[in-house]
């Protein structure tokens, strides 16, 4: 029985080719665009981990009042490992970046990998696919065992694939390791954007950052992110309360350092969802604006098959008549919406594609290996499976109740529709309503990106980005000490000032706007901290006396770093405007005092006062931020800019041979030009997202105008004999294009006004899912409205016009 209603469905579809396409064509832009932006979501948020029964993986985080999503030390994940009874085993990891060479001859070249627990392979459930995991006593003895674990595609694209690649010795930032074993290649990781090439065991972090303390028992150090998986019948609220118990012995026993650390057990989702606020909003706010273009399809479709339904009421009218009953009838009805649907949504698989291909192609400006896992996978084609039927039922319920509500007698009259095809005509005012309505919001809301972005762009981000070149490089690769460190860079930027056409050459820890910006723990003097707060966070970074002058960073007050803020001087601090307003409100800043970590350490002065820029989005709100004197804080990792007179890309080359000339083996990453830089981080991923929200805003209108043609030139159809009697009675034509126009204006203008009120919860909506987007602009809440009355006019012209040409005598005689 229900193969022979999908036949007749399919049959039914393809007698009417002009109404299939346009209505599968409809449910294909818009199931397509959902496909393609559930693809991002599931990568950014809901795509479970590459691990054996991912949903008893839970991520455990240590929370003070200023850092709800803070790491854990080593020697408190000892604690929590050892003393916990809710886990089959408790993993630590981090991310550490490795200077990778094949053998000593071979310039390293900068890999991110995981230090991770002896039990993490074990844990996780990973069964390595070639070699084996670490062993339980390769995690005891600090430094000892110099193994390691390639990823697959490390494997496969470095060594070939080679099989006879366990025992085999490879460089890490100087140190010989030992390859033990190869990941399997569905296990890419733990993070939605980064893929480790390799994992070392985490007793091995003190000799690769050759500190003479080990990191590992210092409890002030809070890398480590930890994963744990509960044990059968036990829930996540159930070990919280145990590591909470757990925690404050551990406060108890190192009130010093262990004060106020509060323990949180969170779900894959949470975590990712409280770990990258700014990334999931996005997320959620694509899917939400892309959720209307669905919507507007639908109610395209609903229309489709009313204006279609008047057609077959005789039929279906005639079917009841020889003894179908009503529940059969919106059976098959429901089964022909289906039918649809599933053609629909494999056409919107191919739009889909196409967007996921568009969405693979965004620009990453940096050497790690960064990327957005989406893909057209078996999570993507049940979701788009699910869309489809779920649009089945939106757009076919209601024209399957209608005609299941049929009144026989006066179906089968054919001067008895008046009553049904009033019903149909309501009902098919208020679909069309419905899309205006949501056109007018997916309008406004590309309208205000649009002129955010705009406004983001104008604004000078704060510092220079023309003529400059930028490398970066680590000198913890080369396990330099600190003073090699210091002598290194010395050199580096001496010889750099000598290349011709060099202007000035400057030290910073990063580059503005660049992905991994570093952040400080300080105490401001004077500002009240909250309860239980013992720091503030903030961004901030070293830098040398150069790089206000060569990165074109004004300094507002107070001076520069100069040749005399040096390590065994007075320890002063640069701070940026949103500093000092946020800290030291309507006092001067120069004079002031901070300190790093705690007042056990000298306190630094605040010398200067910069001009507060762009750190991490173009768009973000003022960000405080601290300058360090790289002399007083140098740091083994940093980023060399230098500027030039003429093209600054011709310096590539010149700066790697410097490089060389001081160490042939220490590896140079993200060397780029500063203007290529910005255009990708800044203005290609603005427009890119521009672009997506203009698309579905442009596919929503276009799904609302079809819509609103339909129904203005079904309606003339319907009014044929009516007009025609007007015309006859004297009626001009201008006097029926008016008539036409204002059925089709009032409509605009109920969406419009419906769509307006809807749309000031846009501002909140993009100001949660874009870092500081979201002001109202009277203009856009003006002239969108007034443009979406110009174009909907335009739809109702076509028929209305068409009406108005009507012959009196020909239009007497229609039925």
């Amino acid at each position: 029985m229900l193969l022979k209603e999908i036949r007749h469905a399919f049959r039914l579809l393809a007698k009417n080719p002009g109404f299939t396409a346009i209505a599968a064509l409809s449910l294909a832009l818009g199931i397509g665009a959902n496909s393609a932006i559930f693809s991002l979501s599931d990568a950014l948020l809901l795509r479970p981990l590459p691990v054996q029964d991912p949903g008893e993986v839970v991520t455990v985080s240590t929370n003070t009042p200023d850092n709800p999503f803070g790491g854990a030390s080593f020697p408190d994940y000892r604690d929590f490992r050892d003393q916990s009874r809710s886990f089959d085993g408790l993993a630590a990891y981090r991310f550490y970046t490795f200077g990778l060479a094949t053998s000593p001859q071979v310039q390293p070249q900068m890999r991110m990998g995981l230090l991770v627990s002896d039990n993490f392979f074990r844990v996780l459930g990973i069964q390595p696919a070639l070699g084996r995991a670490f062993l339980p006593e390769e995690g005891k003895v600090s430094g000892r065992d110099a193994i390691l674990v390639l990823s697959h595609d490390l494997w496969q694209n470095q060594f070939s694939a080679d099989r006879a690649i366990i025992g085999r010795t490879v460089r890490l930032n100087g140190i010989d390791f030992t390859v033990v074993g190869v990941a399997p290649e569905q296990f890419t990781g733990l993070d939605p954007f980064i893929r480790p090439a390799l994992f070392v065991p985490l007793a091995m972090t003190q000799r690769l950052a050759d500190a003479s303390k080990d990191p590992l028992e210092d409890r002030t150090s809070r890398a480590l992110q930890l994963k744990g998986r509960l044990k059968a019948g036990i829930a996540r609220e159930q070990a919280q309360a145990e590591l909470m118990g757990i925690a404050k012995n551990l406060e108890r026993s190192y009130p010093d350092t262990n004060r106020d650390h509060n323990v949180a057990v969170r779900t894959e989702l949470q975590a990712r969802m409280q770990s990258d606020p700014y990334d999931s909003a996005l997320a959620i706010m694509l899917m939400a604006l892309v959720g209307l273009v669905l919507l507007i399809a639908c109610a395209n479709v609903a229309n489709l098959m009313l204006a279609r339904s008047r057609s077959r009421s005789r039929e279906i009218a005639i079917r009841l008549a020889i003894g179908a009953s009503r529940t059969r009838l919106i059976r098959q009805l429901l089964i022909e919406s289906l039918v649809l649907a599933l053609l629909g949504g494999s056409l919107g698989l191919g739009f889909g594609y196409v967007g996921i291909r568009f969405l693979k192609g965004i620009p990453i400006p940096t050497d790690l290996p960064v990327v957005i896992g989406v893909q057209l996978d078996h999570r993507v084609l049940l979701f788009s499976l699910f869309v489809a039927i779920a649009s089945a039922l939106a757009f076919g319920l209601v024209p399957a109740w209608q005609a299941g509500r049929t009144d026989l007698v006066n179906a089968l009259k054919s001067a008895g529709l008046t009553s049904s095809a009033r019903r149909r005509t309501v009902g098919r005012n208020v679909l069309v309503i419905v899309q205006v309505a949501f056109s007018m919001v997916l309008l406004v809301a590309a309208s205000m990106v649009l002129d955010g972005f705009r406004k983001a762009l104008v604004l000078n981000p704060g510092f220079r980005t023309d003529h400059v070149m930028s490398m970066e490089l680590d000198t913890s690769f080369a396990r330099y000490t600190g003073e090699k460190s210091r002598e290194f860079f010395r050199n580096l930027t001496d010889r750099a000032r000598a290349l011709p056409g060099v202007q000035s050459v400057a030290l910073a820890q990063t580059v503005p706007l660049a992905p991994g910006q570093s952040s400080l723990n300080v105490i401001p003097d004077g500002y009240q901290l909250l309860k239980g707060q013992e720091t503030v966070t903030t961004l901030g970074e070293s830098a040398d006396e150069h790089y206000f002058e060569t990165m074109q960073v004004p300094v507002l007050r107070g001076r520069v770093f100069t040749a005399l803020d040096k390590a065994d001087t007075r320890r002063v601090a640069i701070v940026n405007q949103a500093f000092a307003e946020k800290y030291w409100p309507r006092q001067d800043a120069i004079g002031k005092r901070l300190w790093l970590k705690d007042r056990t350490r000298p306190g630094l002065e605040i010398v200067g006062v910069a001009k507060t820029g762009r750190y991490l989005f173009v768009s973000e709100p003022p960000m405080p931020y601290v300058y360090l004197p790289y002399a007083q804080y140098p740091n083994a990792q940093m980023t060399l800019f230098v500027e030039t007179t003429g093209n600054p890309a011709d310096l590539a080359a010149p700066l790697r041979d410097v490089v060389r000339s001081l160490d042939a083996n220490l590896p140079i990453y993200n060397a780029r030009t500063l203007s290529n830089f910005y255009q990708q981080r800044a203005i290609s991923i603005v427009l890119l997202i521009l672009e997506l929200i203009s698309t579905m805003g442009l596919l929503g209108l276009s799904l609302a105008l079809v819509g609103l043609y339909g129904l203005i030139a079904y309606s003339v159809s319907r009014r044929t004999q009516e007009i025609g009697i007007r015309m006859a009675m004297g009626a001009r034509g201008l006097d029926v294009l008016g008539m036409v126009l204002r059925q089709g204006l009032a409509l605009s203008l109920i969406g419009i006004a419906i769509g307006f009120v809807a749309s000031l919860g846009v501002r909140r909506l993009l100001a949660f899912g874009l870092v500081g987007l979201g002001g109202t602009s009277p203009a856009v809440l003006v002239i969108v409205p007034l443009a979406l009355i110009l174009v909907t006019m335009a739809a109702c012209y076509l028929p209305a016009r068409r009406a108005s040409l009507v012959d009196p005598i020909r239009a007497l005689r229609y039925e």
